[in-house]
């Protein structure tokens, strides 16, 4: 089966692999995109993979990185619209590869149109929707959409689109490209980004900087004002996070966040309200993953991931956190006992190739 993953990646990431890799341009495309791929930024990089290793042929569209696209539009000597450039690459590279299945992330800027154009140079369209959308958001031209958020599983299901709860999960290539085990240097960290969909994350963070020192790492809690702009200011002298930036290091990506997970005793992690009360994000799985203790929030189905104060640490609010971040953090041994549960859990359930084998197995049975 030939299958073709389109996604994107996060602007602050290229930017700062661009300037890391000052002579990315002078790659060849299958250089280039090789060298993004080694960094394990995304997990379509991993989806990537293992669709090939169990016997499909699958290509990757990172859309949005310019560079890369352009390079191969160049080495295909193919004429775009330098205004449109991204749709137009995207839909040549889905012409010549004219797969069984195109598969798209959560790119919202290319569903509708650019799909159904898309959908004249392969059999099936499937999609990966885990994060918010709107309900004007077209999906009338796409066969099957997989997600790890259960309601959205059931709304699409209701609303007649083929719909499949997946969970994410651990890249165990990961392991092999970082010092593995390592000593805990970091007591108590957080690793995610800082947003205005982040309301249950915001609330909980601004609780544990003023109560313990943990440490933070992530993108969007500084924020670049134009000096010319009064909010530049106004952030200069009053940042509305002033709490935060104190524990705040700085923007970590791919193997360096894998690193930094790992030589955490205990990292937290806290679900947004679109679950519903259930969990399953994506930091799960990438903490448990690297053998780290997870301090994570209370959920319907977490007793069915993981079994509770063996292989994971759960709270149903903060002061509830607070005393069992106390607990282990007096009691490192028992922190990474659990830990070492969690990452034999992982590595036997919850690896990205048991993610690809059971959408394998779902796109083969209904196409």
């Amino acid at each position: 089966m030939k299958i073709q993953i389109l996604t994107q990646y996060y602007t602050p990431y290229l930017d700062s692999f661009y300037l890391a890799h000052p002579n990315f341009k002078n790659l060849s495309y299958k250089e280039m995109l090789h060298l993004l791929l080694n960094q394990f930024f995304a997990d379509t990089g991993a989806a990537h993979y293992y669709f090939n290793l169990n016997g499909n042929e699958s290509s990757i569209i990172i859309a949005n990185c310019e560079l890369l696209q352009k390079k191969w539009a160049q080495e295909n000597n193919f004429i775009y619209d330098h205004l449109n450039w991204e749709k137009e690459i995207a839909l040549a590279q889905i012409k010549y590869f004219e797969p069984d299945v195109f598969y798209i992330e959560s790119i919202f800027s290319f569903y509708g149109a650019f799909i159904k154009e898309a959908k004249n140079y392969c059999k099936k369209v499937a999609a990966w929707i885990s994060t918010p959308f709107t309900s004007d958001l077209p999906l009338n031209d796409i066969d099957v959409i997989f997600s790890s958020t259960p309601d959205f599983v059931k709304c699409f299901n209701n609303s007649g689109i083929l719909s499949y709860y997946i969970l994410p999960g651990f890249d165990e290539r990961v392991l092999e490209k970082i010092e593995n085990p390592q000593s805990k240097t970091i007591n108590f960290s957080f690793v995610g980004g800082w947003s205005d969909v982040h309301i249950n994350r915001k609330l909980l963070l601004n609780q544990f900087v003023n109560t313990t020192p943990l440490e933070i790492w992530g993108y969007g809690y500084k924020k670049n004002y134009s000096m010319k702009s009064l909010s530049f200011y106004k952030n200069y002298f009053f940042p509305d996070n002033k709490e935060i930036l104190k524990h705040y290091h700085n923007e970590v990506w791919g193997l360096e966040m894998y690193e930094i997970l790992q030589k955490s005793l205990i990292t937290l992690n806290v679900h947004e309200a679109l679950l519903n009360g259930n969990v399953g994000n994506m930091r799960m799985f990438e903490a448990t993953g690297v053998g780290t203790m997870l301090l994570n929030d209370y959920g319907n189905n977490l007793s069915q991931l993981f079994e509770i104060d063996k292989e994971i640490v759960a709270f149903k609010s903060f002061p509830e956190a607070l005393e069992k971040y106390n607990y282990y953090i007096n009691n490192p041994k028992d922190a990474i006992q659990i830990g070492l549960n969690a990452q034999k859990r992982t590595l036997r359930d919850y690896t990205f190739n048991n993610h690809v084998l059971n959408i394998s197995d779902i796109l083969k049975k209904i196409f």
